[in-house]
């Protein structure tokens, strides 16, 4: 009850910022809508449900894989590795190097297409400045020949996960367009992620990119209600927002943790569920998104961006987090309205 009032508390402030361009007509107070502002067509051939796998070990379990066939998942974005600016293990000076490497211990399951990605850190991309040629060629053949050891099949795209600044925005796109550049004449696609806040920002140099509706408040802050998803975080984003340069898929929650806190200031993230005793000083604030906020906010961008050609991915896939939202919930998250 108490998730429902507050949802329909954030659905009266969603029409009140939208107001303007009709929203407050198409939006009711369960979070759905009776129209969009401008209908999306969709060619039912090119939808595919995916999801992230963001795990330094590939061994799907047996409900992992279940989840996989009974959702139709058929592509799977695997995080390949991070790139960090840390110690070289060969030079042991400080270099941008990859470092925590995914180990495939099991086969790719028939039928999934794989979508290699990589996470690059904000401290990396700075030490790429100016050299961002040798390391798009460096980050690009990494990802290939590991797809290639692993027997991840045919790699169409590739994707960049990069949380870049309005400062060093000018090396990211740097960066994607070198690696485009080195990818197309291989006939593979460069996708990349983006945050809410690189919205308003001109997209970068890539075929396409996916929206992360997930992480968009503070996580540090005791005030926060819920840093994974909350409506009223992701609402002034959206205000004013267009259009997208170039076609974009949205990226859902379907996991939670616990926010450890000590004398009122951030300690550490805890695993969702865990046992964890606690002072006098302490206390965790347990976040997981519901399913009617998981779709209200899926709408809204929907209803702002357009849906996306392809279909809608989760993140990411643990079954112990898939297994708070049923079959039907998961459903809804991969339908179309």
């Amino acid at each position: 009850m108490k998730h429902k009032l507050h949802l329909i508390l954030i659905a009266a402030i969603a029409i009140f910022y939208f107001a303007a361009d009709g929203f407050a007509d198409s939006a009711r107070s369960d979070g759905s809508f009776l129209g969009y502002g401008q209908s999306f067509k969709r060619d039912s051939t090119n939808v595919s449900n995916a999801i992230y796998h963001w795990r330094t070990t590939f061994n799907p379990d047996s409900t992992e894989l279940s989840f996989l066939r009974r959702h139709n998942v058929k592509r799977l974005y695997i995080r390949m590795f991070d790139v960090e600016y840390g110690e070289d293990y060969t030079s042991k000076f400080r270099n941008v190097t990859p470092t925590a490497t995914t180990k495939f211990e099991s086969a790719i399951p028939e039928g999934i297409e794989i979508v290699p990605t990589v996470y690059i850190t904000l401290e990396a991309l700075r030490e790429m400045d100016d050299f961002s040629y040798r390391y798009a060629e460096l980050i690009v053949e990494r990802i290939l020949a590991m797809a290639r050891y692993n027997n991840c099949g045919e790699i169409r795209e590739i994707q960049f996960d990069c949380d870049w600044t309005a400062t060093t925005r000018h090396i990211f796109v740097s960066l994607c367009r070198e690696a485009k550049e080195h990818l197309q004449q291989k006939g593979i696609e460069l996708s990349c992620t983006v945050r809410l806040h690189q919205l308003r920002e001109m997209a970068p140099p890539v075929d396409r990119a996916v929206l992360m509706l997930y992480n968009t408040g503070g996580l540090k802050s005791p005030k926060t209600r819920n840093s994974i998803l909350d409506v009223k975080d992701v609402v002034p984003y959206l205000r004013n927002q267009e259009t997208y340069d170039i076609p974009l898929d949205l990226a859902l929650p379907t996991f939670g943790w616990g926010v450890k806190f000590r004398d009122g200031k951030f300690d550490k993230i805890v695993a969702d569920g865990a046992s964890d005793s606690l002072k006098e000083n302490e206390y965790i604030r347990w976040e997981r998104p519901t399913i009617e906020e998981i779709l209200f906010v899926r709408q809204l961008a929907e209803r702002v961006l357009g849906q996306s050609e392809r279909g809608n991915i989760l993140y990411h896939l643990d079954y112990s987090q898939l297994s708070n939202y049923t079959d039907d919930e998961i459903t809804k998250l991969y339908s179309f309205n």
